[in-house]
């Protein structure tokens, strides 16, 4: 693979293409949403029109992009549409406390376009082992290419910084077909595309004590932030629910193109 140039996220729209296929033509004045259309680079996705409205043709079923109900942030989690997980955008950059309640951008994630791409049950994930920062780690077949820039952006840094390791060892955990704590919800674990940094170098807002009021809290350090939105992840820090040591790939919420 070519190197990639130090503008992450143009090489990121540009070069990572998630087994997708361009949307459906459209007449011209008449185009999808943006973010579908956009879609249909990362993830097996067609936009389709039925009965006027805009739909999203996922795995041989076809789901509406925006199912009109008016939801709440728990109801969006527990019953989204397509347009609901991105209705709070992903801002990357320097670290910031999350503050506003509910601005949890990515936790919002629609399940069947997840089967879709990556397995709608634990035997249907194709789970390869990669090595990362000389750790051995299970993740999709369809992901690993992105994990592995991500480790090759940590080891860098790494060299520069040793005091960056003790975040990089110990890791949580890749592959775990589960659901959510607390919930009925599928994991993102689950697909194969995410991971955890070292527990004991991270806050999740489940541990705190007391738990109510949420106040975020983080340790993490900014370049490792940066490696991996740099390539795609979106992080758990950036949640007023916070899971620090989380990392998830989802290069949709990073595309410049989908906003």
């Amino acid at each position: 693979m070519r190197s990639r140039p130090n503008s992450p996220l143009p090489a990121l729209v540009l070069t990572l293409v998630l087994g997708g296929r361009a949307g459906a033509e459209a007449p011209a004045g008449d185009a999808p949403p943006r973010a579908l259309a956009c879609l249909s680079k990362w993830y097996p996705v067609e936009p389709v029109k039925v009965d006027g409205a805009w739909h999203a043709r996922v795995g041989g079923a076809t789901y509406p992009w925006d199912d009109g109900k008016a939801k709440s942030f728990e109801e969006k989690l527990v019953s989204p549409d397509l347009e609901d997980t991105f209705s709070i955008p992903y801002t990357p950059g320097p670290i910031t406390p999350v503050t506003r309640e509910n601005e949890d951008p990515g936790r919002i994630r629609f399940d069947p376009l997840f089967h879709a791409t990556y397995g709608g049950s634990e035997a249907k994930v194709d789970v390869v082992v990669i090595t990362f920062l000389g750790q051995k780690l299970r993740v999709h077949r369809k992901a690993a290419p992105a994990f592995e820039r991500v480790a090759k952006r940590l080891a860098e840094v790494q060299a520069k910084d040793p005091s960056l390791k003790p975040y990089l060892t110990k890791l949580g955990g890749t592959f775990n077909w589960r659901k959510i704590a607390n919930t009925n919800r599928q994991s993102a674990h689950s697909y194969g595309v995410s991971i955890d940094l070292n527990t004991a170098r991270s806050h999740y807002w489940e541990w705190a004590k007391p738990k109510v009021p949420v106040r975020w809290a983080n340790r993490i350090p900014q370049v490792i932030v940066d490696a991996f939105e740099a390539e795609g992840f979106i992080w758990g820090g950036r949640w007023y629910h916070y899971d620090t040591m989380h990392f998830e790939y989802r290069p949709e919420l990073l595309d410049p193109a989908c906003k």
